[in-house]
This record gives C-alpha cells, sequence and structure tokens, in this order.
C-alpha cells in the first residue's frame, strides 16, 4: 500500500508508512461512518491518505444529482466513492528520480469521445449558458490508456517531465493513482484555510518569443480572466459557508504560472476556519468549484447530463491528513487511474463560457494531454 504526495517543484515528498487499515464509503448512508471512523483514526495518531471521487459530490450535496445517469464503469456499483487509507507515520523524503533513461515509458491512448459529439454538447452548454441557466460548465472526457510499463516506472517518468506541487503516487488494492496536479484544491494549517483555483491554459510553445507571447495573451484574454473570476467568486461563497466572517480574503488574482506543456492562471484565497472537521470541510467545499462551473449545483446537473461515463478519481482529489487535522488535497486533474492489467483512464476538459468557441476548446484539451507523450 505504498503512497506518497511529492511537491515535485521543491523536491520534497510525504511518504506515509506502516499501513494500519483502510476505511471506505459505498453508498451515501456509510458516509457518517466513514467519517466517524476517520476522526477516531486521527485520535489515535494515524495519518490518513484520502481518495475522493468526483462522485462523492452527489452525496454531500444530493441537490446536485440530476435526473439523468451518465452509462457506468462495469465495476462501478463496487468502487467506494470515499476512500481513507490510514497509516501509522510519515516521513518527509526526496521527490523520486525518474526511471533509467534507457527504459523509457511505451504509453498508447485513445479519446473515448467522439470529436463531433465533443463539439455538438459544447454547443448545447453554451445555449444553456444563453438561456441563463447557468455561467460555465466544466465538461470533460475520458482518455483511455494502455502501457505494458509498470504504474509506479510510468509515474517516476511523467512526474520528472511534467513537475507539479501536488503530485502524488498510490497503490490501493487493485487501483494505482498516478496524479501530476498542478492545482492545489485546499490546505489546512492550523485554523488557516487556503484554496489556489487554477482556471485559464494556453500552450507552450518550442520558440521563446511565440512562448512568451502566448503567456502574455493568457494573462490579457478577457474570457480566460473572466473565467478564473468566476470561480474565484465561487470559492469564497462556499468558504463563506465556514469561515469565520469577514475572515475570507483573495490574496492574488490571475497569477501567471509556467509548466512544460501549458500556461496557467492561479488565483489564491484564504480564510479562518477553526475548529471544522473534514466533513464540514467537504460539505461546504467538494468538488472544487474550478472543475464544475457557474453556479456549482447547476453546472453539476449539466455535467452528468453531458458526460458519457462517471469522472471517477479524475476531478476529485488526492490528499493527505494528519493527526492534529492539517491536511492538503489536490484537484485531482492531470490524474490517471490505472488497473492492474496495465489500462487506465485520464480525463481532460476546460470551463465553458457563452463565448467558448468549441474547435479552440478540443484544441486546449488536446494540449492538456500532451503529458500523456513522452519527451522528446
Amino acid at each position: 500500500m505504498l503512497c506518497r504526495f511529492e511537491d515535485r517543484l521543491s523536491g520534497q515528498a510525504l511518504e506515509l508508512l506502516d499501513f494500519s487499515h483502510r476505511i471506505s464509503a459505498r453508498r451515501a448512508a456509510e458516509l457518517p461512518a466513514a467519517f466517524d471512523a476517520i476522526e477516531a483514526a486521527q485520535r489515535r495518531g494515524c495519518w490518513l491518505a484520502l481518495l475522493l471521487d468526483y462522485e462523492l459530490g452527489e452525496w454531500l450535496e444530493p441537490a446536485s444529482a440530476s435526473s439523468a445517469r451518465p452509462r457506468a464503469r462495469a465495476d462501478d456499483a463496487e468502487l467506494p466513492r470515499l476512500t481513507a487509507l490510514a497509516y501509522k507515520r510519515a516521513a518527509h523524503v526526496p521527490a523520486w528520480d525518474a526511471p533509467a533513461a534507457d527504459s523509457p515509458a511505451a504509453l498508447e491512448s485513445r479519446p473515448l469521445v467522439d470529436k463531433e459529439q465533443y463539439l455538438r454538447n459544447i454547443e448545447e452548454i453554451r445555449a444553456g449558458i444563453g438561456r441563463g441557466e447557468l455561467y460555465q460548465t466544466n465538461y470533460t472526457f475520458p482518455i483511455e490508456v494502455e502501457t505494458s510499463t509498470p504504474p509506479r516506472d510510468l509515474y517516476r517518468g511523467i512526474a520528472a517531465c511534467h513537475p507539479a506541487g501536488h503530485a502524488a503516487y498510490i497503490e490501493d488494492g487493485a487501483r494505482r493513482i498516478l496524479s501530476f496536479s498542478p492545482e492545489l484544491f485546499f490546505a489546512r494549517k492550523g485554523a488557516t484555510l487556503t484554496v489556489r483555483p487554477m482556471k485559464g491554459t494556453a500552450p507552450r510553445h518550442v520558440d521563446p518569443a511565440l512562448d512568451q507571447r502566448s503567456g502574455q495573451d493568457l494573462l490579457r484574454s478577457e474570457k480566460n480572466l473572466a473565467e478564473n473570476l468566476m470561480i474565484v467568486d465561487l470559492l469564497r461563497n462556499d468558504l463563506g459557508r465556514l469561515a469565520t466572517p469577514g475572515s475570507v480574503k483573495v490574496e492574488s488574482l490571475f497569477s501567471l504560472e509556467r509548466y512544460p506543456s501549458v500556461w496557467t492562471l492561479t488565483s489564491t484565497i484564504t480564510a479562518q476556519a477553526p475548529g471544522k472537521s473534514l466533513e464540514e470541510l467537504l460539505r461546504a467545499l467538494f468538488p472544487c468549484g474550478s472543475i464544475t462551473g457557474a453556479p456549482k449545483i447547476a453546472a453539476m446537473k449539466k455535467i452528468r447530463e453531458l458526460e458519457d461515463a462517471p469522472r471517477g478519481i479524475y476531478c476529485g482529489s488526492v490528499g493527505w491528513l494528519a493527526p492534529g487535522g492539517d491536511c492538503s488535497l489536490n484537484v485531482a486533474i492531470r490524474t490517471i487511474e490505472m488497473r492492474q492489467d496495465g489500462c487506465g483512464i485520464f480525463g481532460v476538459g476546460g470551463g465553458i463560457v457563452y463565448d467558448s468557441a468549441p474547435e479552440l476548446e478540443w484544441q486546449e484539451c488536446l494540449w492538456k494531454a500532451r503529458i500523456l507523450q513522452p519527451a522528446s
């Protein structure tokens, strides 16, 4: 039950050691017992790895569920939406090195959505926005991946080429979670909560001048700035549901961040929320507004109507919870969920607003999927 959380930007990692037991919820009715068990494990001094599927949000906020049901995975009925792996201790260690250069990862991938269907769904979202049903929807689709490379080596190879601040490698029974997320969902240190939504993307280029222009164009893009601000307002509202009145603060807006394959915009918001339990935090914040849209419940209903399959861990969250309550959870984007047969799913998508161009949104998804390509 190997479990590591890596800040690939600093080169440091947190590894959870001495596995104790597993806590899970396969039905909404099991959530209270699961949260009680998590708190009991903390009181015994355990560290916990949290694996939160996107669909957990429908149990935390039933109003977000739509009457339309997406196609279920063959084993979906047996998969928990909340998993907590309890460990007796944790250690700060260096991040993993890349695997040997003479053993490059071989990874095949194919989108599990027809491009024309994708474009039609974008137009449907735009029409809904035009009717005033919502302002933004984060629409995604799965990419199937297949490899003969062991998951640990696959993770090390991709993580070395695409360093991110909220990466994770987790072995949970038959599945392996390989997360290369650059996005913080929320972190808690003492009474302080920090969220850092990421919204707004542009491609990187080999030519330095063209690359710099791409980043600056993103920073000046009215569409992308409006998308980012919309999610900042949503998260301020979510934080306001549990924070001390007057303590929610926007620390920074529209910070331009550079990654190997894309430029992105992030904003940082903090709040004071002393004494709040994990359950209270998740009921107020999960899933992150950056991967739903706004208004949140309307966007989640539209996602359920249009997307063909459950997202699973993609767009959910992976993170750690310390015995004293401090924690750090990512938004599980740039994340592969692997099975033992060498096949897996990598999700990709983007925020759709009224002035989104369907063809450009498709191209943006392909930029984000560059992480699956071997380094040249």
